[in-house]
């Protein structure tokens, strides 16, 4: 196993300044594009299947994040060519050429390109990263402008009147991140799938269908996984045994109501075949043995893969902030031990959306690079202190108990 590099894993990803106006509060909906073309025709369509969701991440920057679905209605291949987002009267994000096409994919979680074929569709991943200078404002509202080309001899060229579509002209969600304590404690622990900035990462990229709409039920979800000597594992890591972090105590995020609880489902062997998992079977065996937890109205709190017979809680109990409920595992779809947690909008794991939340205090030990491996983890940045954090992608973070 040496040498392997440091892969993304997941629980429905094999191994893998100024000018900004404060938001907080309720709902979101979109605006119709008031600038927009009425009488063109363009080849694309392009809606969101969400709100702009906003997260004051572990770099010190305000990160807001949402997914623009886009759809080929004509006859031949198109390109995207840019895609601007503008807010509070400046551009605040521009994706062109290579960086537009590793942001966009075909659902589901297909290969990144800017090239959409006739009659397809695909996502565009968006996350504006603000200036430092903002600090925990987020505009209002952003804007989104794409261009296109469309080959000049297409059948029906000639009643294409515009390569620009202007918009949609999106409400910036008006619900603050979610403030917990972490589910895991202790040094050491790595976040290989989480939001923001990395359009590769599983949780960030997969979009679903669910009752005739689009969810995304993974977006601020994190990947716990924690590394002890700079690795997941000793020996070779084909043994449960061989990882630290199997069975370490799982922890509620919040004073809540137990909705859900799974306690049965058998551990998977670290690596198993990526296809032909026998306990994956139903849409409901992908977390393997796990809790939902209300923590609000709307509100769940969702940990998964968990140990076999090491959950403790069951449904209508009442737990609070930091009570163990059940101890870290590998079941479901997993590829090796790891706590799978996120908040969703409903109870149900696959046709919920994901919401972000903010750690209430942990340590920031650094980044892991993308020269790490399974079995050398390199680690670079200070270490800071962190408080009210949403830990990125790669983050190797400590937390207290």
């Amino acid at each position: 196993m040496m040498g392997r590099r440091l892969v993304r894993i997941g629980m429905f990803a094999l191994l893998i300044a100024g000018g900004f106006c404060v938001v907080a509060g309720g709902a979101v909906s979109r605006i119709p594009p008031s600038e927009g073309l009425p009488g063109d025709v363009t080849a694309i369509e392009v809606t969101a299947p969400g709100p702009p969701r906003y997260v004051f991440g572990s770099d010190g920057r305000e990160h807001v994040d949402y997914d623009l679905v886009i759809t080929n209605a004509f006859t031949a291949e198109v390109t995207l060519k840019s895609l601007t987002v503008t807010g509070a009267g400046r551009t605040l994000l521009k994706l062109t050429g290579e960086a537009l096409a590793a942001h966009t994919h075909q659902i589901v979680a297909g290969e990144p390109s800017a090239r959409i074929p006739a009659s397809a569709t695909v996502v565009t991943l968006v996350d504006v990263v603000l200036p430092g200078s903002a600090g925990r404002t987020v505009p209002a509202r952003l804007a989104n402008q794409i261009d296109y080309t469309v080959p000049p001899v297409a059948l029906f060229r000639e009643v294409i009147g515009s390569t620009t579509v202007r918009g949609p002209v999106l409400l910036t969600s008006r619900r603050a991140p979610v403030l917990i304590a972490s589910p895991v404690r202790g040094p050491g622990w790595v976040a290989p799938n989480a939001c923001c900035a990395d359009p590769s990462s599983p949780h960030r990229n997969f979009v679903l269908s669910a009752n005739g709409t689009y969810v995304t039920p993974e977006m601020f979800a994190i990947d716990w996984a924690q590394v002890v000597d700079r690795s997941f594992f000793r020996g070779d890591g084909s043994q449960l045994s061989d990882y630290p972090d199997f069975g370490a105590p799982i922890y509620a995020v919040a004073n809540g109501t137990v909705v859900s609880a799974i306690n049965d489902r058998p551990e998977v062997p670290p690596f198993a075949p990526a296809t032909g998992n026998p306990t994956v079977k139903t849409p409901k065996d992908f977390g393997g043995n796990e809790v939902v937890e209300k923590i609000g109205s709307g509100l769940y709190a969702f940990y998964a893969h968990l140990q076999t017979g090491s959950v403790t809680v069951t449904p209508g109990e009442h737990v609070r902030t930091g009570e163990a409920i059940g101890s870290l595992g590998n079941t479901g779809n997993t590829t090796f031990p790891h706590l799978h947690f996120g908040i969703q909008d409903g109870p149900d794991a696959l046709t919920s959306n994901a919401l972000p939340f903010e750690i209430d205090h942990f340590t920031l030990e650094g980044n892991a690079t993308p020269a790490s491996t399974l079995t050398h983890v390199v680690i670079v940045g200070p270490s800071r202190p962190q408080r009210r954090a949403y830990p990125l992608v790669d983050s190797v973070c400590s937390f207290a108990g």
